[in-house]
């Protein structure tokens, strides 16, 4: 997602492994070209399809894969998918066309791939001379995330496939979804914030996966996110869990039961003390969307004029932080413990990234975390019976 990380002391002194999985015999001589420029890594092999990469990712053990979506035989999801039964490997999917596959792109993530980026392209014209600093510059994007998924604790991308949707439109618990404003003891609807980045769409789709329909919540989610990638991953997300997802957009009042989207980029999304959705400029933020000006806008809205917070849990928000690289949340938790509202966090051990659930442990804000499932349990509780 949109975090940077630095070049590790491994990298540098013992060059990782890569194998190329892509039958476009132009992006595995860009790719190559631009793995040797930056002298990092070490070019291990290149397959020119799906069958062929697995059996090759297989022998020669790399320590990281990048792997096109589309394919001859079978498709990235599926290669991912066998990499990982038969020998787990950090795998970035590199390709041409994720912008026009964002399906395909968010499936790959959930069987295990951590990360993703387009493949460099050259500009240079037939016959034209490509220096070490054309190179560089064209692989920037990748050279990045294939730095960052390289930094990754070792086991990350374990996969946490959501539960199936039960058929009829009936909740986990077998119940019908009850809408809002129909007479139940609910006397407010309550809002849900969750806040993730590398690893998240696949931990979002556990977590709403597991997440009965049709309670009086709203869900707001900020994932660290190109704008380009927003609208397929509502879309996915809408498919996977049952839960209607979708972009929020400003001015909007948001409905119980649905799951809104920051738009990604540099936007922020946050709520209004008029509880609209709105946008502000992420200006100089390190991630983006800011999850901490999510949580912030929440506390705000909830605090308001008074003094005095509410008793420890009786605010109607909640805040949540999933997995990803650096601290973003932890402040903003911060925040709507102060204001009354619950925190939460994952299990760091079960996030593909430990640092942003890690955060507000180390800094006392919540004590432990839990795994997706659990999470899921305590925040229908939360929503249910407040507490």
């Amino acid at each position: 997602m949109s975090t940077t990380a630095p070049r590790t002391a491994d990298a540098v002194a013992s060059p990782a492994g890569v194998v190329i999985v892509n039958d476009s015999p132009v992006a595995r001589a860009v790719t190559a070209a631009v793995i040797a420029a930056d002298g990092g890594f070490r070019l291990l092999g290149q397959a020119t399809g799906g069958l062929a990469g697995v059996e090759l990712v297989c022998r020669l053990r790399p320590q990281l894969v990048l792997l096109d979506l589309h394919m001859p035989d079978i498709d990235g999801v599926e290669v991912t998918r066998r990499i990982m039964a038969a020998c787990p490997t950090r795998i970035l999917i590199s390709s041409a066309t994720i912008r026009s596959n964002t399906t395909y792109l968010f499936n790959a993530l959930k069987q295990g791939a951590l990360d993703y980026t387009h493949t460099p392209s050259l500009k240079a014209r037939p016959g034209e001379s490509v220096t070490r600093a054309d190179l560089l510059t064209a692989g920037t994007s990748l050279l990045r995330k294939m730095r960052t998924v390289l930094s990754l604790r070792s086991g990350a991308g374990t996969v946490a496939v959501p539960p199936p949707r039960p058929a009829g439109g009936a909740t986990r618990s077998g119940t019908a979804p009850a809408p809002a404003g129909n007479g139940t003891r609910h006397a407010a609807v309550r809002v849900v914030a969750v806040g993730s980045s590398t690893g998240g769409p696949s931990a979002l789709a556990t977590l709403f996966g597991a997440l009965p329909r049709g309670l009086p919540a709203v869900y707001l989610v900020s994932q660290h996110i190109d704008p380009e990638f927003t609208e397929g991953l509502a879309l996915w997300l809408s498919e996977e869990t049952g839960h209607p997802a979708a972009v929020a957009r400003a001015g909007e009042i948001p409905l119980p039961g649905h799951v809104y989207l920051a738009c990604g980029g540099r936007r922020n999304l946050i709520l209004s003390a008029g509880g609209r959705l709105q946008y502000e400029s992420a200006g100089d933020a390190v991630y983006c969307p800011n999850i901490n000006r999510m949580f912030a806008s929440l506390a705000a809205a909830v605090a308001g004029p008074r003094t005095v917070p509410p008793a420890a849990g009786r605010a109607p928000i909640c805040g949540v932080v999933l997995t990803g690289l650096g601290d973003d949340g932890a402040e903003g938790l911060a925040l709507i413990k102060a204001a009354g509202g619950r925190v939460l966090v994952q299990d760091p051990a079960t996030a593909v990234v430990d640092g942003m659930p890690g955060a507000p442990i180390r800094r006392g804000i919540v004590t432990h975390g839990q795994a997706l499932p659990e999470l899921a349990r305590l925040i229908a509780h939360w929503i249910e019976d407040g507490r």
